[in-house]
């Protein structure tokens, strides 16, 4: 009985240190992961920044994390919303559009594809890997005059 009762502590102590060797990985991935976030985060706010100044209004930024579970690692989702950024920008400067896109005040950069939408004063942008989005988001900014 002795026995067994050694190996199952033996057995159960393994079992701990193995589990609190892995625990450090987990918490690097997370970190890295979150770290990631951040930096995407930084990006999109300074170019919505510059939209903003290019449209006269304050603009909101924000990622819709919860979109992005089928997006590339390593591949940046801010740079992939800023060419619908751009297309915002070239309608704040026509005649035509500038008056409507004062009214954004929110942009949603989001991973799932879905390209443009303006609903309310929200302007989202579902981004898809390797395209900017700046003629969709034209073509759709068009499209509202």
């Amino acid at each position: 009985m002795r026995f067994r009762a050694s190996r199952s502590v033996s057995l159960f102590a393994a079992l701990a240190a193995m589990l609190a060797a892995a625990a450090p990985i987990a918490r690097a991935q997370s970190l890295k992961a979150l770290r990631a976030q951040e930096a995407e985060e930084a990006a999109l706010s300074r170019e919505v920044g510059y939209t903003s100044s290019v449209c006269g209004t304050s603009i909101d930024a924000s990622i819709d994390w919860r979109s992005t579970s089928g997006w590339p690692e390593g591949e940046s989702l801010a740079s992939a919303c800023d060419g619908a950024l751009g297309a915002i920008e070239a309608w704040c400067r026509s005649g035509a559009g500038k008056a409507r896109a004062q009214s954004i005040s929110n942009f949603v950069c989001a991973g799932d594809g879905s390209g443009p939408y303006l609903r309310g004063s929200t302007f989202r942008y579902g981004a898809s890997p390797g395209d900017n989005g700046f003629s969709d988001t034209a073509s759709y900014l068009e499209g509202l005059n």
